[in-house]
Parts: structure tokens; C-alpha cells; sequence
């Protein structure tokens, strides 16, 4: 029972740091190192990390250990179309069948949202977890009254590896001015406004309470499409965006 404590312990701090992007893709994971850093032996963490590259966190390679998935822009369009795919059949499915508790559960979801502390222009990862936090609870609402427990078993899988992507192109290493905070270009800070904007999350909710279903599935395209818009202008000259070929290098280690 306490092996499998530990297991799960080690599990979810290297999950955490993986999704907030302490651990950069690419990054070898020791077990020396992550032993010393955690207090944790060596068997619980291999358990750990044996499991994370089964979820696609982490990749080993015989004789030479794990590390850190690497990320790449093909990637995160195929998981923003998956997540829009499995999101949009969830939320037609949601509107249907809410109730009053389910619509008073969106509304304190977004009362909990307008609340929280905007990530743009901090490095906190403190301020950064709380809006995700805060954002993924948000569009969880929406869908909670769908029936599906798959598709939301396939939604929670998809919107942590967005997370990890997310992470990373927002807070690469050239995307850091001197004083350690976000310094991403003009085009991309008005991107990322326009795609964290409070006010279409709001109208998000408006229109998803009123079971206006084609234009709540209609905006929420537009929400992917714009979050899209803001990696897309970051690849530009993010040095973490690997091509196809270059992440299959990087995760065989060929040289």
C-alpha cells in the first residue's frame, strides 16, 4: 500500500511539473535528480514515470531513459481538432440535458473565472495554474450535463496535453525578457487578449444558458481557431516548436 502511495505521488508531482512546464519538453527526467528533488526512491518514480509515457507526458527509449515529450505546432492542431471535435458533441449534448443545478454550476464557474488574476505579462506559475484552474472549470461546467463518461474521460486526456503545449510556447526560454517575465511580440499579446477575453467567455455562457446550440458550438470553433492564431504567430520564432521530423528525432534521440 505505501509503494503504491508513492507511486502515485511521484506520478502526480511530475505530472504537475510537466503541465506547468518546470520540466521543458525535451528534458532528460533522472531518477538521481528527481529522487533528490522530491524525496522519493527510485522504484515508485520508474512506477511513476513508466506510467507518464504511457499518457504521452514522457517518452523512454531503451538504455538511455526518459524525458520530457516534446512538443510541435502539427501536434497541438491535431489536439485542438480533437478537442473541438470531442468538446462540441459534449456541449450540444450539455444543452439539452441541463437542468437549473447544472445552469447555476456554469454561473458560478464563471463567477469564479471574471474573478481570477489574468495570465498575460506574468511568470508566476502560481498566477498561471490559478487561471487555468480557473478556465478548464469554466468549460468543464459547460459540459457537465453531458451523458458521455468517455467523451469526457477523452476530454480531460486532450486539454492536459493542451496544457503542456500551451506551457511551453507561451513560456519558452526567448519568450523571457531580463526580468524573467512573458515578452512576446505586439501581434501575439493581442492574440492571446482576444483569446482569453472575459467578454467571450461570457457571451460563451449567455448564449450556452439561453440553449442557443448552433451559436454556442459556432463560437466555440472561433475560440479554438484563435487560440490556434496565437501559436501559430508564436512558432514564428519559438526555437521549442519542433516540425514533425524533428520531434520524431528528438524523441528516438537521432542524430
Amino acid at each position: 500500500m505505501e509503494a503504491s502511495a508513492k507511486s502515485f505521488e511521484a506520478y502526480e508531482l511530475l505530472r504537475s511539473a510537466i503541465l506547468t512546464g518546470a520540466f521543458a519538453p525535451g528534458e532528460p527526467l533522472r531518477l538521481t535528480a528527481l529522487s533528490a528533488r522530491y524525496g522519493i526512491s527510485a522504484t515508485p518514480l520508474r512506477e511513476a514515470l513508466s506510467r507518464l509515457a504511457a499518457n504521452r507526458f514522457v517518452t523512454a527509449t531503451a538504455n538511455k531513459g526518459w524525458r520530457v515529450a516534446v512538443v510541435s505546432l502539427e501536434e497541438l492542431k491535431d489536439l485542438e481538432g480533437a478537442r473541438l471535435a470531442i468538446e462540441t458533441s459534449l456541449l450540444a449534448d450539455s444543452i439539452h440535458r441541463g437542468d437549473l443545478l447544472w445552469e447555476s454550476r456554469v454561473v458560478a464557474a464563471h463567477y469564479r473565472l471574471v474573478n481570477t488574476q489574468l495570465p498575460i505579462g506574468s511568470n508566476s506559475i502560481a498566477v498561471r495554474q490559478a487561471w487555468i484552474d480557473a478556465h478548464d472549470a469554466f468549460h468543464q461546467s459547460l459540459l457537465d450535463a453531458a451523458q458521455s463518461s468517455w467523451l469526457k474521460s477523452f476530454y480531460v486526456q486532450t486539454t492536459d496535453q493542451l496544457q503542456r503545449h500551451h506551457q511551453a510556447l507561451l513560456f519558452h526560454p526567448r519568450a523571457i525578457n531580463t526580468k524573467g517575465k512573458p515578452a512576446h511580440s505586439p501581434a501575439v499579446l493581442h492574440l492571446l487578449a482576444t483569446a482569453l477575453s472575459l467578454k467571450a467567455h461570457t457571451r460563451l455562457m449567455e448564449v450556452t444558458l439561453a440553449r442557443d446550440v448552433e451559436t454556442a458550438l459556432a463560437m466555440l470553433a472561433e475560440h479554438v481557431e484563435i487560440t490556434l492564431s496565437v501559436y501559430r504567430e508564436i512558432a514564428k520564432t519559438a526555437p521549442i516548436i519542433k516540425s514533425r521530423m524533428a520531434k520524431h528525432k528528438e524523441e528516438n534521440h537521432v542524430d
